[in-house]
């Protein structure tokens, strides 16, 4: 095992650094806008929060989110600039890559060998770049995108804390980069701040890096200060609400499978199983510090991966590193391999996004706000035309003759929601979210209904203002998670005949027939109806 890099080789590495940057980024940029095909909810949820900043708005002030204002603020800067949507999201990836160029070469030069480090290197900046949230589905999406960020600052301050300098120790650079990094997690997705603080307070304590913990204190407080000041006060009560209520709502408990088959189910077993055995290795002698360390982090990793769509186990390449970074060990490589082969997959998908990206056929697409008041200054960002156009939903199959009548009540389907006396059709839509929200915003204004009026949408997204003259709802969830948040600042209720999310759409109404209101219809279509609030 080397002892690292000397200055040459450090120098080659930064070279390197920016090259993965200038290449990935420079893919990503070289279409001329953004080109999505999956995911729309959470494009539009993204999108809806970026603009609503962009105008002046703060997440937890001036509506509800538990995401932290850091998972934005790098794409709202490059809207303020005068960038369209798409490109802006492409400049802030670029940005936040380059804001982590300088932490992994510190990580690298001080910390791993030659190879680990182009290694590392290259893990982090696909984590920054990619154009795919993971997992092997070869799409293009970048909503979730602050799910790879914070787990690209993971792997720099996880590997920080837990291995040991080869050279060039530097507690006040090392305290810095965990401040950054720990300032995206508390201030942008807090999941990997609890998720991982205990083991890298553990591992810093264990090393007696204590001046590192202090540096980290004071770098996240300075984070803090500084939206204080920009933000106010009563930024944190919000933001602390904002948590209790997404925890404490039944809506969307999580974004993928039960914790049971996370750890149990085919897929993720051997993962678990990987990561327990090098637990044991570690502690029968080859790093028991380190093994200790990692009894706390392997739940936090398990964790995040559980709140995560996709439950996409990218902790088993950073296990690889530090495992190798602390021993060559026969066992040691074996249970590495077998991480980095799990785990192949999801990286090689992100890695080669960018390029996927490239080669997207334009005639496949459309812009997603043509035709809108957005047209021309978002008019760089595009969606695969088919799920836009093509409306699909899905309902129960119910029978009526007296032969086949027997299977409604083995089928145990809820029974059909009721607004006001009036039974509503039991369906969900499946396909086609942004197209039937672009056509509900056209019909609104078309009725002249809609200039100076907001609307609360009885469903999980509620972005028609986006399409539309109508009014941003002061207050409302661009994701629902549960109570009537912004609904009495909305002018209008509207039912969709088929909700994305009938769950949500079930406790709205209810919510909304427990207030008492009596709500008038004014406008009724295909797709929606609509009340006037009192």
């Amino acid at each position: 095992m080397d002892d690292g890099m000397d200055k040459a080789g450090a120098r080659l590495f930064l070279v390197y650094l920016l090259g993965l940057v200038a290449l990935m980024g420079g893919l990503a940029l070289a279409k001329g806008g953004l080109y999505v095909d999956r995911h729309e909810g959470d494009t539009l949820h993204l999108i809806e929060i970026v603009l609503r900043m962009a105008e002046g708005q703060w997440p937890h002030l001036d509506f509800v989110t538990p995401l932290g204002v850091l998972c934005f603020i790098p794409i709202v800067a490059f809207i303020w600039m005068g960038f369209g949507i798409g490109t802006a999201i492409l400049l802030a990836q670029i940005t936040v890559a380059l804001m982590l160029v300088p932490m992994v070469w510190w990580l690298g030069r001080s910390r791993l060998t030659r190879g680990m480090a182009y290694g590392v290197g290259a893990l982090v900046m696909v984590l920054a770049l990619a154009m795919i949230h993971g997992e092997a589905s070869a799409s293009l999406s970048l909503s979730m995108h602050y799910n790879r960020w914070a787990w690209a600052f993971a792997f720099v301050a996880i590997l920080i804390a837990v291995l040991e300098p080869k050279q060039g120790a530097n507690q006040l650079v090392d305290g810095i980069i965990l401040g950054v990094a720990f300032s995206f997690f508390m201030f942008g997705k807090i999941t990997y701040g609890v998720a991982f603080a205990p083991g890298v307070a553990l591992a810093l304590v264990l090393r007696g890096q204590w001046r590192v913990i202090a540096v980290t204190l004071v770098v996240v407080a300075l984070f803090a200060a500084a939206l204080t000041v920009m933000a106010g006060p009563a930024l944190w009560p919000a933001y602390l609400g904002d948590l209790a209520l997404v925890a404490s709502t039944d809506i969307r408990p999580r974004a993928g499978v039960d914790l049971g088959t996370l750890l149990t189910a085919p897929q993720y077993v051997l993962g678990n199983a990987v990561l327990v055995l090098s637990v044991v290795v570690l502690r029968r002698g080859i790093d028991p510090r380190l093994g200790l360390v990692l009894m706390l982090l392997g739940p936090g990793m398990i964790y995040v991966t559980y709140q995560n769509y996709g439950n996409d186990p990218k902790w088993l390449a950073l296990l690889a590193v530090m495992i190798l970074g602390v021993s060559r060990a026969p066992q040691i490589i074996a249970l590495a391999v077998v991480s980095c082969t799990l785990i192949a997959p999801s990286f090689f998908n992100m890695a080669t996004s960018p390029a996927r990206h490239f080669v997207a056929k334009e005639g496949t697409y459309s812009a997603l706000f043509a035709g809108t008041p957005y047209a021309d200054a978002h008019g760089d960002f595009y969606t695969k035309a088919e799920r836009v156009n093509r409306i699909l939903m899905r309902k129960p199959m119910l029978f009526e003759s007296e032969e086949l009548a027997y299977m409604n009540a083995l089928a145990g389907h809820l029974p059909p929601a009721e607004f006001q006396g009036e039974i509503l059709p039991s369906c969900g839509q499946q396909l086609g979210l942004i197209g039937v929200s672009r056509a509900m915003a056209r019909d609104l204004d078309q009725a002249g209904m809609s200039a100076g009026k907001s609307v609360f949408v009885a469903d999980t997204f509620g972005n028609l203002w986006m399409f539309g003259d109508l009014e941003p709802t002061r207050g409302a969830a661009p994701w629902y998670y549960g109570r009537l948040t912004g609904y009495d600042n909305a002018d209008y209720l509207l039912i969709p005949t088929c909700p994305t999310t009938p769950h949500a759409y079930r406790s709205i109404l209810e919510d909304v027939q427990a207030r008492g209101e009596v709500l008038k219809e004014v406008r009724r279509t295909e797709l929606y109806i609509l009340f006037a609030r009192p």
